[in-house]
């Protein structure tokens, strides 16, 4: 017995003077984000939120239409067709990477345009402005509008407002779901819906 309780007291000693080694240290890839790395980047990502946010809140567009380059919602218009632009502008004859952003008109505007409309006999279906950081001047540009709805054989005009007045531009092409128009300077754009006899 005596035996017994001498081996029970040297096993625990042994176990106690075991040496202690600490575990490797992980790899950068192995470690998971600590809750303040992932505050971090939940607040960063809120940063890039409300900066967007307050960008497309500044060009009266909500963020659908400022992240996608597109007039959906006008003033003063119950039906509008969603409008946008998707680049690869025809620049003065050669084709370009250049898109043109699209910007919300006034009320007077739409009024303007509405009331254009009404002596053609037509409807608008959108009113939006044009511009570009890359081109501000430039003789011609063929600009492709994405125009939601829009079907083949529609008979779309496309009118400028210059110096207070409606001034006709050539659309090149209509097609599903877009307005090919030909201009030569930024402005307001007034896409209206005629009659056929037009």
């Amino acid at each position: 017995m005596k035996k017994m309780i001498a081996l029970a007291a040297l096993a625990g000693v042994l176990v106690c003077a075991v040496p202690v080694s600490a575990a490797p240290s992980p790899s950068a890839g192995s470690v998971s984000p600590s809750a303040s790395s992932t505050a971090t980047a939940a607040v960063e990502a809120t940063a890039v939120s409300v900066t967007v946010t307050e960008a497309a809140a500044a060009q009266g567009k909500s963020v659908g239409e400022y992240t996608n380059n597109a007039v959906v919602e006008v003033p003063g218009l119950a039906e509008v067709t969603p409008m946008g632009q998707g680049g690869h502008v025809i620049i003065n004859g050669a084709p370009s990477n250049v898109i043109f952003f699209l910007t919300k008109p006034s009320a007077a505007v739409v009024s303007s345009a509405k009331q254009q409309a009404a002596a053609l006999g037509g409807k608008v279906l959108n009113v939006v402005g044009t511009t570009s950081q890359a081109v501000g001047k430039f003789g011609t540009a063929q600009v492709n509008f994405y125009a939601k709805g829009v079907k083949a054989g529609q008979l779309i005009k496309v009118y400028q407002y210059i110096n207070g007045e409606w001034v006709e531009l050539t659309v090149s092409e209509i097609r599903e779901d877009h307005v090919v128009v030909n201009m030569t300077s930024h402005g307001m754009l007034a896409f209206i819906e005629v009659p056929a006899a037009q």
